[in-house]
């Protein structure tokens, strides 16, 4: 057997605190990367990303109405969260009108069920940590961070899909990185996504 390397081993005694600590300076400079490299139109874009998302929310409120239906922004931000998993934002929006229009839209099931649910519970319809933070973010809360795929591969992970803990520790990188620049945790996380895909769908 070939001798361990000093490297190899310094990472075996690596405790999983150290592991994680290391992870997370790696996401928070990725993150911070990312922004220093963002133009003025991409900066634009992310300023007004959740603004545009929460005018939707809004244009629910007045259909549902419209059917007779009280809901409020709290359930139509997500209604739109809902459907986000697996979908284009475009195809995403496109879903969430069509089912305040009163359509079944196809696609996965379970994404409707939570929309159906969404109507009635609001926020505590989504359990996932990434469709609760995106319709709070949708819904107006800046302090809000979504953590999606786009978001992982962002800090240069290479999980889709992270755990709680990873899942705080990318949110404080991102609440960080917003620090520094001087925006809110939502519009931070908007950039960092904008920046890492190219472009803003």
């Amino acid at each position: 057997m070939l001798p361990m390397s000093e490297g190899c081993a310094r990472i075996m005694h690596m405790t999983t605190t150290q592991t994680a600590e290391i992870a997370f300076t790696d996401s928070f400079i990725n993150y911070q990367n990312l922004t220093y490299s963002a133009t003025s139109a991409q900066c634009e874009q992310a300023s007004k990303w959740y603004m545009d998302a929460e005018l939707i929310a809004h244009d629910m409120v007045g259909i549902f109405a419209a059917r007779g239906i009280d809901a409020n922004v709290e359930q139509c931000a997500s209604i739109i969260s809902a459907f986000s998993p697996r979908q284009r934002w475009s195809r995403n929006v496109v879903q969430a009108l069509e089912f305040a229009h009163g359509g079944k839209p196809k696609g996965l099931p379970n994404n409707l069920r939570m929309a159906e649910n969404s109507l009635t519970m609001g926020f505590d319809a989504l359990r996932g940590m990434k469709t609760n933070n995106f319709a709070r973010a949708i819904a107006g809360d800046e302090d809000a961070v979504t953590i999606d795929v786009w978001m992982m591969k962002a800090a240069g992970l290479t999980i889709d899909s992270p755990n709680k803990t990873q899942y705080r520790e990318l949110v404080q990188a991102v609440k960080d990185t917003a620090l520094i620049e001087g925006l809110t945790p939502r519009t931070c996380q908007a950039l960092i996504w904008i920046v890492y895909r190219g472009y803003a769908e």
